[in-house]
């Protein structure tokens, strides 16, 4: 058929959740400059942030096309603080950290 297009499956939290932690067993973690700088400020290593990422919940994601998924991950810090992680799922083998936020 012309012009038709198959719609996707949408992702669930859940799906997106494990992508995450499959990313952090098997792919690669980005860290701009911009993230380094908040991690100090917020007393944050990289230890706290994948701990929120393999044990939190994703509270808000956004399809930004081409399987790339902006989340807002939310959970506690190796010392039982809360605080979140904003990332980027770049397909199945990429996490681009955007920012830290502690004490939320």
């Amino acid at each position: 058929m012309y012009g038709y297009k198959a719609a996707m499956p949408a992702i669930t939290a859940e799906e997106l959740e494990a992508r995450i932690i499959e990313i952090l067993d098997y792919g690669r973690i980005v860290l701009p400059n911009h993230v380094c700088e908040r991690m100090g400020e917020r007393n944050y290593a990289m230890g706290d942030i994948k701990h929120i990422l393999k044990t939190g919940k994703i509270l808000n994601f956004k399809n930004q096309g081409k399987e790339e998924y902006h989340c807002e991950i939310h959970g506690e810090d190796l010392e039982g603080v809360k605080g979140a992680v904003i990332a980027i799922v770049v397909k199945n083998f990429r996490l681009i950290i955007v920012t830290v936020l502690g004490g939320v």
